[in-house]
């Protein structure tokens, strides 16, 4: 029997075969491979996928693991992942993006000497033209653990910056919405619910590949897939209002958790935006008449959010003119 791996990076591979190789070669350092667990789930590929994932696989078959299974969505890839998974932590890396390998490495290491819930670190937004370093933790001490009832400032929690022990996702039964895009929130608060140790490691890990034309998170794909979207946001809608019922988080855990959720509504609801008007609105009213039917605690909760807060003002009527800010804020985004 093998070394016990300290890490199990999950690749959601579907039709990648022009970034696989650099996600992969990303992973595959020396120094790390006795240590590190990558399964690469391929969705259903109907490109060389395949072929770059089997060639890494023959190179290390030790680290490396090629999945095959049929087509069930980003969530699938995710459940597939948390099932097989041996590392006593577990990461997600889509096979379009990356991981700067040094960072990999010494992230590593120190896993080896932590045993919190939830562990926190950087990434960085990769476009074409540049590339920015994305922080959202203060107030946190790098390599200090903390529990949710510590006061940090946590801005909020994405998929690019948490790693999460394994035991935990499998204790709770985590499943993962299948057959929809954008489910990436849906694992994130499902992770920071389980966890109650947190600790945060100063480092760039994650490279988030953005500004391509086909991803989903481009105005026409999430315009295309609103409906996955919604689906998502009432999924959202429900677990928020079952955490809250349980009475298990601390005030700064609901907070990170509601941080996180409310930006995937608001999200759908910026999304409908880019329609006609009279469309936009009455497809607003539609969703957040569903949301309050799905639970009131979320609907009232979601007030809070200032962008929800006056979309809702006056029985919606101040969505043209929210529309407008919005197409103007498109415009000088894009430029």
């Amino acid at each position: 029997m093998g070394k016990k791996k300290v890490l199990t990076i999950s690749v959601a591979a579907y039709n990648v075969e022009k970034t696989l190789d650099k996600t992969l070669s990303s992973m595959n350092d020396s120094r790390i491979l006795d240590d590190l667990e990558v399964l690469i789930i391929d969705d259903g590929s109907k490109d060389n996928t395949c072929k770059i994932a089997q060639k890494y696989q023959n190179l290390e078959p030790q680290t490396f693991k090629y999945i095959k299974k049929k087509n069930g969505g980003h969530g699938s890839t995710i459940n597939k992942g948390i099932e097989l998974a041996t590392g006593k932590y577990f990461k997600v890396v889509d096979g379009d993006d990356w991981v700067d390998t040094n960072a990999l490495v010494e992230f590593v290491y120190k896993l080896k000497k932590i045993d919190s819930d939830l562990i926190l670190t950087n990434h960085v937004e990769v476009y074409p033209s540049h590339s920015q370093k994305i922080n959202l933790i203060s107030g946190m001490v790098p390599n200090k653990e903390y529990t949710w009832k510590n006061k940090t400032d946590i801005k909020r929690v994405v998929l690019h910056t948490l790693t999460v022990k394994t035991k935990l996702l499998r204790e709770n039964q985590v499943h993962i919405t299948e057959n929809c895009f954008y489910v990436d929130v849906e694992f994130v608060v499902w992770a920071a619910y389980v966890s109650k140790t947190i600790t945060y490691i100063d480092l760039y890990l994650y490279q988030y590949r953005l500004g391509e034309k086909d991803q989903s998170v481009s105005k026409k794909n999430m315009l295309k897939n609103v409906k996955m979207q919604e689906r998502v946001s009432y999924q959202l809608v429900k677990l928020y209002d079952q955490f809250v019922k349980n009475n298990v988080m601390s005030s700064n855990q609901e907070e990170t958790i509601f941080r996180t959720f409310k930006r995937s509504v608001g999200s759908t609801m910026r999304t409908f935006l880019l329609y006609k008007t009279s469309i936009a609105r009455t497809n607003i009213i539609e969703f957040d008449r569903n949301i309050k039917n799905i639970s009131n605690i979320s609907y009232r909760k979601l007030n809070e959010d200032k962008f929800i807060k006056i979309t809702r003002m006056g029985n919606y009527c101040l969505i043209p003119i929210i529309k407008l800010f919005y197409k103007i804020w498109i415009l000088k985004y894009n430029n």
